[in-house]
């Protein structure tokens, strides 16, 4: 406050003692001539009483403050009131800067805006009738900024994966009141979720941070990462996991793995049963059935959709139709064509409207399941001898007509099988939906000349009644031949020859050469896919002869190598039947152990060919519905082995349970059920665990089976996740119980996290899925192809050098390499050859895919050693252009094929071993 002049004070003595004198002289206070002009009126006043503002300090930056109230006095009329810096409000009005009147005893306020700076003065004037007074407000003083924090830590991490990303928990800053510097060293930091930064900034008060770092790419060694916050350090550690002796198995999350091009897990290629949508083994209290009901009334339909499962194969469909069929009158042992296309009508309208079947009802719901079915020909009658067709064409008299056979005749106009072919034809093109629509079921996408036909028509038969392969491999040209010539056909694929055992390497090769090369030699070029069956005999007599493993490898890269050198190119797969052929058990009822032997093959064999998707058209685990068909025909009338569907009584001995449920080889389906997605990279240190993985999403599976006869230990290491969290985790572990019982079942569990390590069960498979935070990024490659040898099938003689040349390989930046080899011997000879690539020595290993062949769990194995061998190269070896030397110390058997996989990837995959 400043103080001012009264309105009243005089301005000196002297004034007041000359004014004194001057009125005594004219009479003092004595009357006056004009007293009655005046009559004692007073003045008009305007000129108020000083008024003063109380000043405010240490007030608000840039903040509105209000004065303490003044109040006018010493006017008797109204006055003028104006300011400046700032607006007055009189009374209870409203603040203005706008100039007015203001009368005696009223109020004012003064307000104004505080100074946007520290220790700043800010003033408003206020002047009323002349009289002005100043309001002062003064902003507090700066403060010191305190950018140091409170301490905070890092919780140390151990046992984490090597080469991963790893995040730290989250802290929050405290203790500061202005912005203060951040910075790290090691890692990178993220503030309040953001972006992870490697760059320096500035952090305030209750922001959160979080930092991350690479672990080590070696056991047991810590990475650390150091947080600066105003000037104070925390440090998080992350300590990699001791070496671990068992089995590795890395999961690279962020790589996709493509094989000859294909990605993604195709459900309708692998997760299939052999049956169709329309079979009338889904049906209930009827023949197929023995009377009996489904347990699930709703059976064919909750089956495909609870699972995801996909159609199937048919072989008995065309024979049951050609009982309808009369023969051309004009040309003996062919079928009619007005009578095919009239039957044909018939059944494409019973399929489209009939009622009476509950399968056929049910089937026409669920057909888009059946969309790349597989039909094929039994050999009975349609391989032309002479077996008659049980026809059930009645004559005008209502009398059945005769029996007749499909034509002999073997001539260049008429080669045999063209009869045949001739009915397969127009049964194709008349039993089908037609292309332009209407009624009818689905056509099949693959048809098979013949199921299995060397099997019956030579291998079971001796002297006359054996048939040359070569007869048989020229009637599947034939019968190809005749599909083809209507246009109505030229959406099927045609092959074969649906090889029942493809043993190649017996008699030391000879079988290979009188029947699968004479096959691709004959008819390998008319073929648009070669069709095959892979069973395991886990019980044959006292032996084990397992597919699955390193002989299924062997098997599947000759026929591939072969076919590339004969025809340059691979026709694709079409495996129509896969599993596991129990002869211990035939003429047995059903049991546990049974199913668990054939779902030990399936899941072996299925991890084998989902290796293979750029070669592999379909797959079905010979899993079949009911097959009452397949009863025993006398007593104790054994039913069928391999049954998704059994009578309830078989399992729990109650005889009164006639109702259909199903056989444990629902676990098959159930343990399958939810994979999908893209493929990413994966790799085992062991070859009998075999790995697969693919992600959806947020979700993703990775799939463990064993091809150990005992159990193991798996170190689990999941890599390329990128700071990702875990939501949750489910893992089905399909197991058998370990009596002589052997019962199946699925034991699921959910722990928290990714469990490091986990127990695979011998000859188990075990699907975990891991469901993310958020999507898994795949934003890096791993492209994967297979090369041939230009050669295939060499001797192997001792200490002589057997040469490959494998040509065209398309080599990247980086990558992994592996040559193939598929070797048959005797047992008891080396399976440690010598290679070199390029004359770069290369260390053969001791272990390959599955068992070793001379034993198996229990019994003897197979008659001699033929398996592929898988030996890794160093990418750096490789180039355009390869030399593969090979030499054995030992005579004996073949080196039967060569392949060289070559692995280009987009960044170095550090691997577990």
């Amino acid at each position: 406050m400043k103080v001012r002049a009264g309105k009243h004070r005089f301005t000196s003595l002297t004034t007041a003692i000359v004014t004194s004198l001057a009125l005594a002289a004219c009479g003092g206070g004595g009357g006056s001539s004009d007293d009655g002009q005046n009559g004692g009126q007073p003045q008009t006043d305007t000129t108020p009483n000083q008024f003063t503002f109380i000043d405010q300090n240490n007030v608000a930056l840039a903040s509105q403050i209000t004065s303490a109230a003044i109040t006018v006095n010493g006017i008797n009329a109204e006055s003028t009131i104006s300011i400046s810096g700032g607006e007055y409000a009189i009374g209870n009005g409203s603040f203005t800067s706008a100039s007015g009147t203001v009368s005696n005893n009223q109020s004012v306020k003064v307000r104004l805006t505080s100074s946007s700076t520290n220790n700043s003065e800010a003033k408003a004037t206020l002047t009323i009738g002349g009289v002005s007074d100043e309001f002062n407000v003064t902003t507090l003083a700066a403060n010191t900024p305190d950018t140091t924090p409170n301490t905070f830590s890092f919780s140390a991490q151990t046992d984490v994966a090597k080469n991963s990303v790893i995040e730290s928990n989250e802290i929050t800053v405290t203790g500061i009141d202005a912005a203060a510097t951040i910075n790290i060293s090691g890692g990178e930091y993220a503030i309040d979720g953001a972006s992870y930064t490697t760059n320096a900034g500035t952090i305030t008060n209750n922001q959160k941070v979080k930092v991350r770092l690479t672990s080590a790419s070696q056991d047991n060694s810590a990475v650390q990462a150091t947080l600066t916050i105003g000037g104070v350090n925390a440090v998080f550690t992350a300590t990699t996991a001791a070496a671990f002796s068992g089995i590795q198995v890395d999961v690279n999350f962020d790589t996709k793995h493509s094989i000859g091009g294909i990605d993604s897990f195709d459900r309708r290629k692998y997760i299939t049963i052999h049956s169709t949508q329309s079979e009338g083994d889904w049906g209930q209290g009827d023949n197929h059935s023995l009377g009996a009901n489904n347990k699930d009334p709703n059976l064919a339909v909750n089956f495909v959709t609870d699972y995801d499962v996909y159609f199937g194969r048919s072989t008995g469909a065309n024979k049951w139709q050609l009982r309808n069929v009369e023969q051309d009158a004009s040309k003996p042992g062919f079928a009619d064509e007005a009578s095919l296309s009239k039957q044909g009508g018939n059944a494409r309208w019973a399929y489209s409207n009939g009622t009476w079947s509950e399968s056929l009802k049910i089937g026409r719901t669920i057909e888009d399941r059946g969309t790349d079915n597989i039909e094929g020909a039994q050999q009975h009658p349609f391989w032309p001898e002479g077996t008659l067709v049980k026809t059930l064409v009645k004559d005008e008299n209502d009398n059945l007509v005769p029996d007749w056979a499909f034509s002999t005749t073997d001539s260049d106009a008429e080669p045999l099988g063209t009869a045949t072919g001739h009915y397969l034809a127009h049964y194709l093109a008349n039993y089908y939906r037609k292309k332009a629509g209407g009624d009818g079921g689905l056509k099949p996408k693959y048809f098979e000349v013949m199921n299995e036909p060397l099997y019956d028509l030579v291998t079971d038969r001796t002297g006359s009644e054996k048939v040359d392969p070569k007869v048989i491999f020229d009637f599947h040209n034939t019968v190809a031949a005749e599909i083809r010539k209507l246009p109505e056909n030229d959406d099927i694929l045609v092959g074969g020859y649906t090889v029942a055992f493809p043993d190649f390497d017996k008699d030391n090769f000879q079988r290979w050469h009188d029947r699968d090369k004479l096959f691709i030699d004959t008819a390998g070029a008319n073929m648009d896919f070669y069709a095959i069956h892979l069973y395991d005999f886990p019980c044959l007599g006292q032996t084990e002869k397992y597919r699955k493993g390193s002989n299924m490898e062997a098997t599947m890269d000759m026929m591939e190598h072969y076919s590339r050198i004969k025809l340059g190119e691979m026709k694709p797969y079409v495996v129509s039947e896969y599993g596991a052929a129990i002869h211990c058990m035939y003429k047995q009822g059903w049991s546990a152990a049974r199913n668990t032997y054939q779902m030990r093959a399936a899941n072996s064999m299925l991890m084998s060919f989902l290796e293979r998707p750029d070669v592999i058209a379909k797959t079905i685990p010979f899993f079949v519905v009911k097959a009452e068909w397949g009863r025993e025909k006398e007593a104790p009338f054994y039913p069928y082995g391999p049954r998704l569907m059994i009578q309830e009584f078989e399992r729990t001995g109650d005889d009164t349970q006639t109702d259909w449920v199903y056989s444990d080889l629902i676990l098959f389906y159930q343990l399958w059920a939810e994979v999908k997605g893209t493929r990413v990279d994966t790799w085992a240190s062991d070859l009998d665990i075999q790995v697969d993985s693919y992600v959806d999403g947020k979700d993703a599976y990775i799939i463990l089976n064993s091809l150990e006869f005992e159990d193991k230990e798996i170190k689990l290491n999941t890599l390329g996740l990128n700071a990702n969290t875990v939501a949750g985790v489910n893992i089905k572990h399909l197991v058998a119980s370990k009596d002589d019982d052997q019962v199946s079942s699925i034991v699921e569990t959910n722990p928290v996290g990714i469990p490091s390590t986990v127990t695979l069960n011998a000859e188990s498979t075990m699907i975990i899925k891991v469901t993310f935070a958020n999507d898994v990024t795949i934003d890096q490659t791993n492209e994967e192809s297979k090369y041939y040898a230009t050669e295939y099938l060499k001797p192997i003689s001792a200490n002589t050098e057997i040469e490959f040349d494998i040509n065209n390989v398309n080599l990247g930046s980086q990558g992994e390499a592996i040559l193939r080899l598929a070797i048959g011997r005797d047992h008891g000879k080396s399976l440690l050859p010598t290679v070199k690539v390029n004359d770069t020595a290369v260390t053969v290993p001791s272990d390959f895919r599955g068992y070793d062949q001379t034993k198996g769990k229990v019994h003897t194995g197979r008659d001699n050693f033929f398996g592929a061998i898988e030996i890794p190269v160093p990418y750096s070896a490789l180039q355009g252009s390869n030399k593969i030397k090979i030499e054995f110390n030992d005579d004996g058997g073949y080196v039967a094929s060569a392949a060289m996989q070559v692995f280009n990837t987009s960044k170095a995959l550090a691997r577990s071993n």
